[in-house]
C-alpha cells in the first residue's frame, strides 16, 4: 500500500510540474471587448455590454445619440440622447385641425428617460411635406378635373399656428428641433429657390418663402421664451457635391437676409443636419469636402442626424460586413477630425456637435429592415461596424477593403431606370420614361441624352408588369413623376397616392397604385397596373414619367424585371414596349433535340469499391434528388452565401490581403482545451488514490 502511494504522489507531482510549465502559454487569453488593449481589437459577436459605451468613448468628441426607436437595453447603454422617429411630426402632434396630441411623444420620452434620467431630448420635425395632413397647406380636393386654389393666408396660418403649439410645448425639454426636413428637390447649385421640391407640401401654397417662414417662427418661440433650442434644416444625401452646394447656399442667403431678427447674432438656421443616410458606394471624401463647405457658414454648426449604412438587402456577407466596418471607420474618423469637443487636437474647423445613428440593431422589417445597417445584428450581437465606430484609426490600419463577388452588368435600355441599394446605389425603385418635354403632354422630362421608354398614344392602355424581392419592404408604389429623379410627384399624384390601395394579386386599373397587402419579406411578387390614357390629362396631372417605389420611402427591394406591354382590344399584349433586362424571355428553348448517338460508355472502368462511410456516419437512406424540377421562369436559383459560423471552421482566420479579420464570437482555445484535460486528470488521480487507500483499510 505505501509503494503504490508514493507512486500516485510522485505522477501528481509531474503533472503539477507539466501544468506549472504550460501556465505562461495561459497568459493571452481570448480578449474580451472590455478587456482589450490599443494593440489588439476586441472580437465581434458579443452582446453591447461587452464593449465600452458608444456615449462614453465620444462624450469628449459630440453628443453621440440615436435616431428613432430601438431595443431598449442596448439603446440606454449606448446613447446620450433621443430624437423621436415619427411621434412628433405633424400627423401625430395635429392629424385633424386644431386638436394637439402630444401623447405618443410624451410617452417615449418618459420610457427613456424612466430608464436614463440624463437622457436627452430632440424635436423631429416641424415641417415637412411628408406625413403632414394636407389640408395644413390648405390643399384643394386636386382631384381630376378640380384643379382648385391654394390660400397662401390661411396656410400660413396653419403653418404659424402648428410651429407655435408643438415647439412651444415641448422647446423647454429638447436640445435642438428639425424645423424643416427635406425640403430640396432636384438640386440646382446655380439656385437654390429653384431647386425646392415643387408639386408637394408647403411650396404649393407658400411658394419658396416656406422655409424661411417656418424658421421665422420658430425664432420667435424659442427667443420669445429665451430657450436655447438651436433651429436645425435636416436633409438627405448631403454627401453629394450638388445637393450640399444648394443647402450651402440656401442657408447662406437666409441667414444673411435675416442676421438682425434674433438676439446676440445668432443666425436664423443654427444647424444643418446631415442625415447620413449611406451604403458601401458612399464617397467619403464628399462627406468631408461637404463638412469643410458647411463650416464656412458664420455661426452654423453640424449635426448628422440619421446616420446608417446599408448593406445589401438579404445578405450579411463576410465581404460586405468587413467593407461596412471600413465605411463606418473612414466617416467616424471624419466626425472626429471636425467635431466640436476638445478631444478634436486637429486644426480643422470645430463644427459637429452631435452624431446620432438611425437604430440599434439590424432588423428584418420597417425602416432599413433587412439592409444590416447597424453596428449590431438581428440578434444584437456586434458586427464590424461596432469596432469601427470605437476604434476607427485601430481597425483602418489593421482591415482592407474586400472585393465581393462581381456581377455581370445588365445592359443599359433606352429611357429604363433600375435602382438597387444592394447594388451601391442610394435608394431602390425604377423609372421609365415617358417623354422628352416638359410643355407637352405627356408632361415629362426625358432621361439621359434625352431617351424614352417610349411616348403613349392618346385612348391606347398599357399594361405595366414587374416582379420584385421584398427584403424589408413589403409594400409598393407605382406613381407618375415629372422628371428623372427620386422624387418630384407630380401634383395630383401626391394627393391620390394613398386612395388605390391594391393586394399583389390585384391588377391595378391606374397609377399611382398602392400595393400594400398580400407581400411578405423576402418574397417576391409580380405585381401589375394597367392603365389608359385619353390625353386630356392637364400638365402636372395625372400623367408623366412612371416611377416605382418602395411604400413609405422603403428601400429594402429589389426589381428582378419590369415589363410594359400595349394591349389590345381584346385584352390580349399586342406589343412589348420595355423588356428589363434586356434578352429576357428572347430565347426559346431548344426543341426537338436529340440525344446524342453513337456515344458508348468508357469501358474497362471499374466503379470504385471498398469505399465505406465514414466511421460512425450513417449515409441518408430513403431520400432521393428532386427530379424534374427547374427554377422559375425568369427567376435564377438562389445562392446562399455561408454565414460567418456556417461552412467555414470557427478556428479559420480570414484573411484580406496581410490583415486578419478577429474571429466572432470566439471564447475557447486549443489551450484553454489542454487546461481542462489536464486539471481533470489531476482530480481523477486524487479521487483514485482515496480510493486505493480506503480499500486497503477494509
Amino acid at each position: 500500500m505505501y509503494k503504490i502511494q508514493v507512486e500516485i504522489k510522485k505522477a501528481i507531482l509531474l503533472l503539477t510540474i507539466v501544468l506549472l510549465l504550460f501556465l505562461p502559454t495561459f497568459n493571452h487569453p481570448i480578449i474580451l471587448a472590455d478587456e482589450a488593449t490599443s494593440n489588439e481589437l476586441p472580437s465581434t459577436g458579443l452582446t453591447y455590454e461587452h464593449y465600452p459605451a458608444l456615449k462614453d468613448v465620444y462624450k469628449d468628441y459630440f453628443s453621440f445619440g440615436i435616431f428613432g426607436r430601438g431595443e431598449i437595453d442596448g439603446l440606454i447603454y449606448n446613447y446620450a440622447s433621443y430624437t423621436p422617429g415619427n411621434e412628433m411630426k405633424p400627423e401625430n402632434t395635429q392629424r385633424e385641425k386644431g386638436i394637439f396630441t402630444f401623447d405618443s411623444a410624451d410617452q417615449a420620452m418618459k420610457t427613456y428617460s424612466d430608464k436614463n434620467p440624463d437622457i436627452l431630448f430632440y424635436g423631429h420635425t416641424l415641417a415637412w411635406h411628408s406625413q403632414t395632413p394636407t389640408w395644413m397647406w390648405d390643399a384643394p380636393p386636386a382631384r381630376f378635373g378640380q384643379p382648385g386654389e391654394f390660400d397662401r393666408e390661411v396656410a400660413l396660418e396653419n403653418l404659424h399656428t402648428h410651429i407655435e403649439n408643438v415647439l412651444g410645448y415641448y422647446g423647454s425639454q429638447i436640445q435642438g428641433v428639425d424645423v424643416v426636413n427635406e425640403a430640396i428637390g432636384n438640386a440646382d447649385p446655380n439656385d437654390w429657390r429653384a431647386s425646392l421640391a415643387k408639386g408637394e407640401g408647403w411650396y404649393m401654397a407658400l411658394g419658396w418663402e416656406w422655409v424661411e417662414q417656418a424658421f421665422l417662427k420658430a425664432a420667435e418661440v424659442v427667443d420669445r421664451n429665451g430657450w436655447d433650442v438651436p433651429l436645425i434644416y435636416n436633409d438627405f444625401g448631403l454627401d453629394s457635391p450638388s445637393k450640399a452646394l444648394v443647402v450651402y447656399e440656401m442657408v447662406k442667403d437666409i441667414n444673411e437676409r435675416y442676421a438682425d431678427v434674433r438676439p446676440n447674432g445668432k443666425p436664423l438656421i443654427e444647424v444643418i443636419g446631415m442625415q447620413g443616410h449611406y451604403n458601401l458606394a458612399t464617397d467619403v471624401q464628399n462627406v468631408e469636402e461637404n463638412i469643410k463647405l458647411f463650416a464656412t457658414l458664420p455661426g452654423v454648426k453640424i449635426h448628422v442626424t440619421e446616420m446608417d449604412i446599408a448593406l445589401p438587402p438579404g445578405e450579411l456577407t463576410l465581404e460586405n460586413e468587413n467593407n461596412q466596418g471600413m465605411k463606418y471607420a473612414e466617416l467616424f474618423q471624419v466626425y472626429r477630425n471636425y467635431a466640436a469637443g476638445p478631444a478634436n487636437t486637429t486644426d480643422n474647423p470645430k463644427v459637429i456637435e452631435a452624431v446620432k445613428l438611425a437604430g440599434v440593431r439590424d432588423v428584418e422589417t420597417g425602416w432599413k429592415g433587412g439592409e444590416f445597417a447597424m453596428p449590431y445584428d438581428y440578434d444584437g450581437n456586434a458586427k464590424k461596424a461596432l469596432i469601427g465606430i470605437l476604434y476607427p484609426e485601430e481597425f483602418l490600419a489593421e482591415h482592407d477593403y474586400m472585393n465581393p463577388n462581381d456581377e455581370e452588368e445588365i445592359a443599359p435600355i433606352d429611357g429604363v431606370y433600375v435602382y438597387d441599394t444592394s447594388k451601391g446605389d442610394s435608394w431602390s425603385g425604377a423609372n421609365i420614361i415617358l417623354g422628352n418635354d416638359a410643355t407637352e403632354w405627356p408632361w415629362s422630362t426625358a432621361g439621359e441624352e434625352d431617351t424614352v421608354a417610349f411616348i403613349p398614344e392618346k385612348n391606347a392602355t398599357y399594361r405595366l408588369s414587374f416582379n420584385y424581392t421584398a427584403k424589408g419592404t413589403t409594400s409598393i408604389r407605382v406613381r407618375w413623376i415629372h422628371d428623372n429623379s427620386n422624387g418630384g410627384y407630380t401634383s395630383a399624384d401626391g394627393a391620390l397616392v394613398n386612395d388605390f390601395p391594391y393586394a399583389a394579386d390585384e391588377v391595378a386599373t391606374q397609377i399611382p397604385a398602392y400595393f400594400n397587402s398580400g407581400m411578405v419579406n423576402m418574397g417576391s411578387y409580380t405585381l401589375t397596373s394597367e392603365i389608359t390614357l385619353d390625353g386630356s390629362e392637364p400638365a402636372d396631372g395625372l400623367i408623366g414619367n412612371i416611377a416605382i417605389r418602395g411604400g413609405g420611402g422603403g428601400n429594402a427591394f429589389s426589381i428582378n424585371w419590369i415589363k410594359v406591354e400595349k394591349v389590345g382590344a381584346n385584352g390580349d399584349p399586342d406589343e412589348l414596349l420595355v423588356n428589363w433586362p434586356e434578352g429576357m424571355e428572347t430565347e426559346d428553348p431548344i426543341e426537338d433535340e436529340e440525344p446524342i448517338e453513337d456515344e458508348e460508355p468508357i469501358e474497362d472502368e471499374e466503379p470504385i469499391e471498398d469505399e465505406a462511410p465514414v466511421e460512425g456516419e450513417d449515409p441518408v437512406e430513403g431520400e432521393d434528388p428532386v427530379e424534374g424540377e427547374d427554377p422559375a421562369e425568369g427567376e435564377d436559383p438562389v445562392e446562399e452565401a455561408p454565414t460567418e459560423n456556417e461552412g467555414t471552421n470557427e478556428d479559420e482566420v480570414v484573411a484580406s490581403g496581410d490583415n486578419v479579420l478577429p474571429n466572432t464570437g470566439s471564447f475557447i482555445d486549443a489551450r484553454s482545451f489542454l487546461f481542462i484535460g489536464l486539471a481533470s486528470l489531476v482530480i481523477g488521480l486524487i479521487i483514485f488514490t482515496r480510493t486505493r487507500m480506503n480499500n486497503s483499510k477494509l
